[in-house]
Parts: structure tokens; C-alpha cells; sequence
């Protein structure tokens, strides 16, 4: 074979994209040892050409471990190579990891290079594929016109590289501090007063990648310490933390860059490679979970939170109310993985917890032009563009006329989505606001599966609801028995499997189910009754296909839970331990649609609840008093205890102060799980807290906001007196 100058024309096609500012694409279609020898992608790669590979093909390495994409946050890169090849020994097909591919384009800097590997030309792999997700994202690509294609069986023909500049060189403006851009100056300035305004004001700073986020944090810090030493003031220990010490680069690159150009003027010591020790302050980085263990021994002047979005939201929620000068800093790309979380979840409980917090977004791009073309196709390939339709306002209408709203309900199919993009670009843009973790992965699970129903709800032809929902049950008896044994799990039958294993009901696998996978209801919308009015079609849809029961999955809280309970659905089991990534025990609900389903129903719940009291002063003594309120409000009268004329009695006693709460603890317990079934009331926060789920004293009394037992003891006395019957 003719060795080709495929080297050469990457080295000018990256001095093109430099001279624009800006990031290409490339195609290569060709066997595995074609692309390895073209690319030199061996153990010995050049040193001058290093590149960042991910692939799970036997025949070439990847170079980092591909399953922590994460790590790979806050660096840089000039040439990544990306394998859309599967690896042929899994006899299952498999798409393209749009969380991977997504991820990794943002740490491309401007002159950089990505490569894609096919080994069969785009026409034929979405002729050969039966993924609908492989066939969109290959469809997307042959709509790229910026897109380069090199085939082995062309090797001589390399796409001609226009000459021509399409932008002029950005105006050099002189901003403060240094920065590249007027949004990197301000939200330097944004950083700077966190540290020297008010307290307990924290600043959420998010950007698209390759803004100059964590650039900015570096000259924030820089500029606080040159400023303390100027002052003289008392020393400044700035503290950095993120999911790992790898994500920080470009901040500790940025950071060594300012200190060169200061040095002689300010004068600092390298402790180590994350720490820099100035007679006037320090920066260093510490780990989330050392920082929230060792609070009090830790001397915090200020707190950086970089790539906040990939650190669990019940974490940072610690780290809020622990120290109060605070700077969270994320990119959130689009709507992509848990920056949905960031974004929704947080940004909520900041609101509650500080709500004088402050935020900023960087839109303008530093590591490459504006409409940058790799940038546009990772937003059309991943559906990052897909925005809300903005929806007429409802406010002003009667609420009769609301109600009476003609809603309609369709279902769609997966072919029928990627054959009109801006419809699957409008149902997407509705279902990611269900989902704090929606990822670009997710669009696989939209289009891939045949098991997944997609129904949406309109109005006027606007899509205001969308619902995935996923058909399980399996009458295979010898993976019944795998599961049983503990052999195997299966990846689509959630509910059968976790009544089995986890509840104990060895005939699960004799009803059907409907897995809610995703409800979701435009925002504008919400508060109206549609998300009421869509489950109960969904339940009609369950009846029609002869389903037994109607389920989903969730993080728990009070708030979520009431509005599945409002629903219909019954709880069926609550987990042990929080999920790392909500912080929130996850919770299964169902709804018997069938008379058989009915039964079986009435038996798990009742199985849950003689459990639930048991459970709550050991893996449960960490829900939430409310939620356990939410879940005890809906017990059944027939799990509910009787009280005896002694218990009766005892209360009695406990009210007119003749006899020890410990003395009467259990008839108070029983008149406790009695009392959540009526309204609720906030003060009963406190006797779920001692009575139910037996706290400590000092937990209940900081939680309650008393001052010691003495006041704990008599606000049980008024509140049980003044409810008693």
C-alpha cells in the first residue's frame, strides 16, 4: 500500500484551524491497523504529538481509563482520537458514548484536532445499524459540511484546506487583570468580592467549556493575595476543591503562569504541587470529604469549588452551610449530566439555605471563536441546542378555563423523531427538565430501546408533557431463578427485580409493569393539574395494554413524594442508603391497574409499613422527619396499632408530667404513627424526630433550634396535651 501524507496534512490542518481559532473535525474510515500506522497511535507516540485517545477496541489503547470521564474535566488537549468502533467480541451492538464524546470535545483547544474512526463508510453504517440513536448521530455528521473525511480506500485524496481566514484577529483590549475577556473580568471581580464583602453570600459561577472559568479562579486568587500583601492584612487561606485534583490543571497552569510573570514582585513558596504558600496567604487544594470532616480544624478564609456540577448536590449543600465564603464554579454544557443538577437541585436549596447568593455565566468563548464548528456539532449531535419553546402565560386565564384546557395526548415513535429533528429537539427540550441527571447518553434511552413507550402531551400543538415509559416483567424461568440466587441482574426489569431480591416476593415476576422512566411537565405549566391529568392517561394506556401495575423510581423527598401519592401510588420499598449523586434515598412507588395487581399491591405495602416503624430508628433514622411524615400520612388504617387502655393511660401520665418519657416512650410511639395520619402540622417534626426515629438529644434539639432537654421535654408535653383526643 502507498503510504499516504495523511501526517503532514494534520499538521497543516491544525495551523489552519490555529490561523482561525479555532477546532476541527475529522473523519477517518479505515481498518484498525490503517488508522494505528496513519496516526502512529502506539506505546511509543512522539512526544510532540501526543494524543488523547478513547477507544474500547482491542486493537488500539485508550490512554486514560475511559470509565472517569470526569477526570479529564479542566484539561487541555490538542488531539484527540475517538473510536466510534465497538469492540467485535461483544455480541452486542452498542452506540456511541455521547457523554464521552461531549466531554472530551470541551478540553480541545483552538488549533486542536478531533478524530472520529468509522471502519465502513456513513451510508453504510446507518444501513448496517439498527440503533436509531447510531443512525442520527452518523445523519448528523454527513449534514457537517465542515466535516473532513480521509478513507483508507482513498488514501492519496486528503480534503484541500482553504487558505482563507474566516475571522480577523479578535481586537486586543486591554481588560483587568489580565483577562482575555470583559465577562473573565467581571466574574474575576465577582470572585474578589465573595472574599472581601459580606459573608455567607456565595457565588455560583457557570460557563459552556472553554470560557476561562478556572482561569479566572487562578487570577481571582492571585490578585487577593497581591492585594492582602499591599494591605498587610491578616493572612488569606484560599482553598480549592473538586471532584479530583486532575480537573484542576488548567487552574494550577494558569496560577504558575501569573506567579512567573510576578515573580521577584510577589514572593511565594511551591510547597508542593497544589499548594503555594505566600507570606501573606496560602492556596491549596483539599478534598471535599476532608473538608467536611475536618471543618473546625481547617482556617478557611475562602472556599473555590471548581467543576462543582460533578460533586453531589447533598455534599455541596454540607459545604455551603459550613463555611461562608463560598465560589461554586461548574461548566454546564447545555443541559449535559449532573450539571442538570447543579443547576436545578442546588440552585434550589441555595435559595433556602443563603438566599443573598449570587450567580454569573461566562457565554463568551477564550478557548476558541465564537461559532466555533466543533462546538455547533457537538450541540446538534447531542442535542445540547435543544431548547424550551417559550408557551403562552396561563396566569390570566380563569382557572375554569384552564382546567377545561384541551389537552391531548399522542404517542410518538423513536422513527418518527429522528426523521423530524426539531420535533426531537422539542421533546427532548421538555424531558431533560424531568431528570437532574439527563445526559446526552439519554438519547440512546429515548430512541434504542423497543420496550420504551414515548407518549406527549399538547396544547394547541405545543408540546407541554413528555412521558417515557418502559414495558417490564420477564417469563423467562431460568433468569427468574439468576436473579433469585443472586447470579445476575437485568438491565430492563427494575421493578419485578427489586421486589424480588430486595422485598422478598418470589412470584413478582408473575404480573407486568409499566416503568415511569421520565414524566415531565413544561415549567411554565407547572402548578395547573397537567402532570395529574397526564399520569391518569398514562394509567388508562397501562389498563389498554393489560398491565398489572403502573411503577416508578425516584430520589425521595416529602415534596415529590406527595405528588405521586396525590397520584395514586402507593410507596413499595425505600432504600437503606442515600444515592451518591442526589444524596436522597431512592424510593419505589406503584399503582395496581388490574383486579390481580390489586391484591398483590395490598400486600407489599402492607410488608413495607410493618417494616418502615421498625427500620426507623436504624437505616431510615436519616430520612427527613418530613418525608417520614409524607410516608406514614398514607399508611394503611390495617398497619396502623391499636392503643390499649394502659398505653391510653400512660400518655395520660406523660402529659400531666407523673411519669418519665422513658417510661411511656412506647405508648407515645403508637400514638405517634396514629397522629401522621392526620394534617400536617411542622411541630410533628419533632416527635418524629425523639419519638419515632430516636435521635439524640442533642440532634434533636439543634435540628428543632432548642436549647436542651429541659425545653425538648415540654414542647413533647404541649404538643401531645394539646392534640391528644
Amino acid at each position: 500500500m502507498l503510504k499516504s501524507n495523511l501526517p503532514h496534512w494534520l499538521e497543516q490542518l491544525q495551523c489552519h484551524a490555529l490561523a482561525n481559532y479555532q477546532r476541527q473535525l475529522v473523519l477517518l474510515i479505515g481498518d484498525a491497523c490503517w488508522v494505528k500506522q496513519q496516526l502512529q497511535l502506539n506505546e511509543k507516540m512522539p512526544e510532540s504529538r501526543p494524543w488523547l485517545v478513547y477507544s474500547k477496541h482491542p486493537a488500539i489503547s485508550a490512554t486514560f481509563d475511559n470509565k472517569n470521564i470526569s477526570q479529564q474535566l479542566g484539561c487541555e488537549n490538542s488531539l484527540i482520537f475517538f473510536s466510534c468502533v465497538e469492540n467485535k467480541k461483544n455480541s452486542i451492538e452498542e452506540t456511541i458514548n455521547l457523554d464521552a464524546f461531549a466531554a472530551l470535545s470541551g478540553t480541545l483547544v483552538a488549533g486542536g484536532v478531533m478524530v472520529l474512526w468509522l471502519e465502513q463508510p456513513l451510508e453504510q453504517a446507518i444501513e448496517n445499524t439498527d440503533l436509531l440513536s447510531l443512525k442520527y448521530f452518523y445523519q448528523q455528521l454527513i449534514n457537517n459540511k465542515n466535516l473532513a473525511v480521509v478513507k483508507q480506500s482513498e488514501p492519496r485524496i486528503l480534503p484541500p484546506l482553504d487558505q482563507q481566514l474566516l475571522t480577523t484577529p479578535p481586537a486586543d483590549i486591554d481588560f483587568l487583570f489580565q483577562c482575555k475577556t470583559r465577562e473573565q473580568q467581571t466574574a474575576v471581580e465577582h470572585v474578589i468580592n465573595v472574599s472581601q464583602g459580606h459573608r455567607n453570600r456565595p457565588l455560583v459561577l457557570t460557563a459552556d467549556r472553554g470560557r476561562g472559568k478556572s482561569s479566572a479562579l487562578a487570577i481571582a486568587c492571585v490578585e487577593l493575595l497581591e492585594n492582602n500583601s499591599a494591605q498587610g492584612n491578616e493572612k488569606l487561606n484560599i482553598v480549592i476543591t473538586a471532584p479530583h485534583v486532575r480537573s484542576l490543571s488548567v487552574f494550577y497552569r494558569q496560577l504558575a503562569f501569573l506567579l512567573t510573570k510576578l515573580e521577584g514582585v510577589f514572593v511565594y513558596n511551591n510547597a508542593s504541587k497544589t499548594e503555594i504558600i505566600h507570606r501573606y496567604g496560602s492556596i491549596r487544594f483539599t478534598a471535599v470529604d476532608q473538608l467536611i470532616q475536618s471543618q473546625k480544624q481547617l482556617n478557611v478564609s475562602l472556599l473555590l469549588v471548581d467543576e462543582a456540577a460533578a460533586i453531589p448536590v447533598h455534599l455541596l449543600t454540607k459545604l455551603t452551610t459550613s463555611y461562608s465564603r463560598v465560589v461554586f464554579a461548574s461548566t454546564v454544557h447545555g443541559y449535559e449530566g449532573a450539571g442538570r443538577g447543579f443547576t436545578l437541585k442546588f440552585q434550589q436549596k441555595l435559595q433556602q439555605l443563603v438566599p443573598q447568593w449570587r450567580s454569573f455565566h461566562m457565554n463568551e468563548p477564550i478557548r476558541w471563536r465564537a461559532n466555533d464548528p466543533l462546538e455547533q456539532f457537538v450541540f446538534d449531535s447531542c442535542l445540547l441546542n435543544a431548547n424550551l419553546v417559550k408557551l403562552p402565560l396561563l396566569d390570566k386565564l380563569p382557572k375554569g378555563v384552564i382546567t377545561e384546557k384541551l389537552l391531548s395526548f399522542s404517542q410518538v415513535s423513536a422513527k418518527s423523531l429522528i426523521g423530524n429533528t426539531e420535533l426531537l429537539k422539542k421533546v427532548f427540550a421538555v424531558l431533560v427538565t424531568a431528570h437532574y441527571q439527563t445526559s446526552p447518553n439519554d438519547i440512546s434511552l429515548l430512541l434504542d430501546n423497543d420496550a420504551v413507550h414515548i407518549f406527549i402531551a399538547t396544547i394547541d400543538d405545543e408540546i407541554i408533557g413528555v412521558a417515557l415509559l418502559l414495558e417490564e416483567g420477564c417469563k423467562n424461568e431460568d433468569e427468574v431463578k439468576a436473579i433469585a440466587s443472586n447470579q445476575r441482574r437485568l438491565k430492563n426489569q427494575f421493578i419485578p427485580q427489586s421486589l424480588l431480591t430486595h422485598c422478598g416476593f418470589s412470584e413478582s415476576f408473575n404480573y407486568q409493569y409499566l416503568r415511569i422512566l421520565r414524566i415531565a411537565i413544561h415549567p411554565q405549566y407547572h402548578r395547573y393539574g397537567f402532570g395529574q391529568r397526564f399520569m391518569n392517561q398514562i394509567r388508562k394506556f397501562a389498563k389498554q395494554q393489560s398491565v398489572d401495575f403502573v411503577g416508578a423510581s425516584f430520589g425521595a423527598n416529602a415534596q415529590l413524594l406527595k405528588f405521586w401519592q396525590k397520584s395514586g401510588y402507593q410507596v413499595a420499598r425505600i432504600g437503606f442508603t442515600k444515592d451518591q449523586s442526589s444524596g436522597e434515598h431512592s424510593a419505589l412507588v406503584l399503582a395496581a391497574v388490574s383486579e390481580r395487581g390489586q391484591f398483590f399491591e395490598r400486600k407489599i405495602i402492607s410488608e413495607f409499613y410493618t417494616s418502615f416503624d421498625y427500620l426507623l430508628t436504624d437505616e431510615y433514622q436519616t430520612l427527613s422527619a418530613e418525608l417520614v411524615w409524607q410516608v406514614l400520612h398514607h399508611c394503611p388504617v390495617k398497619s396502623l396499632p391499636q392503643l390499649s387502655a394502659h398505653q391510653l393511660s400512660s400518655i395520660n401520665d406523660f402529659i400531666h408530667k407523673t411519669r418519665q418519657y422513658s417510661h411511656c416512650v412506647r405508648a407515645l410511639h403508637y400514638w405517634c404513627l396514629l397522629h401522621c395520619k392526620e394534617d400536617y402540622q411542622a411541630e410533628v417534626l419533632l416527635l418524629i424526630e425523639r419519638i419515632l426515629q430516636k435521635k439524640s438529644l442533642v440532634q434533636v434539639c439543634e435540628n428543632q433550634q432548642l436549647t436542651g432537654k429541659k425545653m425538648l421535654n415540654n414542647a413533647l408535653v404541649d404538643y401531645i396535651s394539646k392534640h391528644q383526643k
